[in-house]
């Protein structure tokens, strides 16, 4: 798990901040009138994996602190942080492009452009159809147009070869304090309703909305997923935490393919598999 809780919680917190600004000077298509980009800057972990899923990534000149997938991206000049890169090192890198992702980066995406950089800003998915728009969506903007559209079939092969029959209620937790889960905005919703996993707070508006205890109690989940570490430990200390139908048949998980599943990229489906592999293991288990 290399996401740092902190860092999760403050770009979830970013998001419901930006989600009414747009920067005016975006451009992410690569029918834009100047030329397809050479010197890419990526400022998004999930936005860098495409890149290099696509075998784009000689273009990318920076990334940020963050980017850590894969392994080969470690080599690459770093630009800072997600939220407020180094505008030194931004001006040394002298990208033709810089990529975000909104709308925790909306707020930087106007300030970038109005700095005079050329910048791409992508939404962040809501459901699995965005998050294979937002990798042809790149793939064009980086010119690998057939890339794109060659890696968005395979992932969606890949998908449709997840064979899950069960349909069980989740709960996904992202932070313990607040007490953070997922809503309806969130791709990680529609995602798991393709392993048979629908999200008991389906109904919050909200991408990353803020739970009580006692919601979670009254919802009673079949599965707990949780996706920060040492969750299990603190959860069992709450009141009737035990009496959840989860707790009773040893549904609960927190060694996940966490980055996997929080980064709307190429490695988001082969999570799923891992997931709904873990969950029907554990179900096996328990019927014995």
């Amino acid at each position: 798990m290399k996401i740092i809780a902190r860092l999760l919680l403050c770009v979830f917190v970013l998001s419901a901040s930006y989600c009414s600004r747009a920067p005016r000077n975006t451009r992410n298509t690569s029918s834009d009138a100047e030329s397809t980009p050479q010197r890419v800057i990526s400022l998004m972990p999930s936005l860098t994996e495409i890149t290099y899923a696509l075998g784009a990534e000689d273009k990318l000149v920076g990334v940020t602190n963050y980017c850590d997938y894969p392994p080969e991206v470690k080599t690459k000049k770093k630009a800072g942080d997600l939220i407020s890169p180094n505008p030194e090192r931004l001006l040394s890198l002298n990208p033709d492009l810089i990529l975000l992702s909104s709308p925790t980066q909306g707020q930087l995406s106007v300030d970038l452009a109005n700095a005079g950089f050329r910048i791409a800003l992508f939404p962040d998915p809501a459901d699995l159809k965005g998050v294979f728009a937002q990798i042809q969506s790149l793939a064009d903007t980086l010119g690998y147009s057939n890339q794109g559209k060659a890696l968005v079939d395979s992932l969606k092969s890949e998908l449709a070869a997840i064979k899950s029959t069960e349909s069980l209620s989740v709960y996904i937790e992202m932070s313990a304090d607040p007490l953070m889960s997922i809503g309806s905005a969130s791709y990680l919703t529609d995602a798991l309703e393709h392993i048979g996993l629908y999200n008991v707070f389906a109904d919050k508006s909200q991408g990353y909305p803020v739970v009580s205890a006692e919601q979670v109690l009254v919802r009673a989940p079949d599965v707990v997923l949780f996706l920060y570490p040492d969750a299990v430990r603190i959860a069992s200390h709450r009141l009737g935490w035990s009496e959840l139908p989860a707790a009773k048949k040893g549904l609960v998980f927190d060694l996940l393919p966490v980055d996997e599943l929080l980064r709307p990229g190429p490695r988001l489906i082969h999570a799923l598999a891992v997931t709904d592999s873990l969950i029907q293991a554990a179900r096996v288990f328990d019927a014995r």
